[in-house]
């Protein structure tokens, strides 16, 4: 059955296609050419669709280059980049959380990354308020078997602000490959897709409004975690001084 929903992104996906020169003619010369070039729809409007790894609507910027971790900071021995990746690697029972952050601080935006988690537990970190690189409160699109499609907080609650039944999980998750999440958080209202399904949609004024974006290795468990395709949409500049300066309590 062909759902309003799938209709809606055939539809931005011709649009798209052709405003991007792609003619969508449905004869057989032009197909194979047209599907090749395909948007993939992530997200619940034309914001959340990505072609090649890059979202097709304007205003949209690389937080992740591919070379190098510019932009970023965290503690060294922790985190590399690896065909065009930023990637986490945690020894098996290290006591510490490893916490890569962002140099700069956001507020309300449209997010696009690619994540692959082979091992324990990580998470996309946003609208956070590092003290270590150990100790990060804040919030967490979660990673790991049985938090894939949350919201956990860090700390303060240290709680799944929007949970996912596992089951359901299981049915869209890549295992030990590349997933990804399109999260768009506007006030205190944060919705997170996973591989192009809602896991979340929710209305928390408990949690930070503005804050550094990161990525987490958890403690206790060996993991390899990766991120690529990382893009962001501003709806909002940052609330001035909730930018942490970097922690000067480095964890070995």
């Amino acid at each position: 059955m062909i759902t309003d929903k799938l209709c809606k992104s055939v539809v931005w996906g011709l649009l798209i296609l052709a405003a991007a020169g792609v003619n969508a003619s449905p004869r057989r010369t032009q197909e194979s050419s047209a599907t090749k070039n395909l948007a993939i729809q992530y997200g619940d409007s034309p914001c959340g669709m990505v072609m090649h790894g890059k979202p097709v609507t304007r205003g949209w910027k690389s937080l992740i280059d591919g070379k190098t971790l510019n932009g970023w900071q965290g503690e060294k021995g922790y985190w590399d980049v690896k065909e065009e990746a930023i990637v986490g690697t945690s020894p098996p029972s290290t006591p510490h959380h490893h916490y890569l952050l962002s140099k700069k601080d956001y507020s309300d935006f449209e997010l696009h990354v690619d994540v692959k988690l082979v091992g324990y537990n990580s998470g996309v970190c946003i609208r956070i308020s590092p003290e270590t690189y150990d100790s990060v409160p804040g919030y967490q699109v979660d990673m790991g078997d049985g938090y894939w499609g949350c919201l956990w907080e860090e700390h303060k609650r240290a709680k799944k602000v929007i949970d996912y039944p596992k089951e359901k999980v299981d049915t869209i998750l890549h295992r030990d490959d590349w997933n990804h999440y399109y999260v768009r958080a506007i006030g205190h209202h944060i919705t997170i897709f996973l591989n192009g399904v809602q896991t979340g949609d929710v209305e928390d004024p408990e949690g930070l409004s503005s804050g550094p974006l990161g990525f987490q290795l958890c403690h206790g468990g060996n993991e390899v975690a990766s991120f690529k395709n990382m893009y962001i949409k501003l709806l909002k500049p940052a609330t001035k001084g909730t930018a942490p300066a970097p922690p000067e309590v480095v964890v070995q």
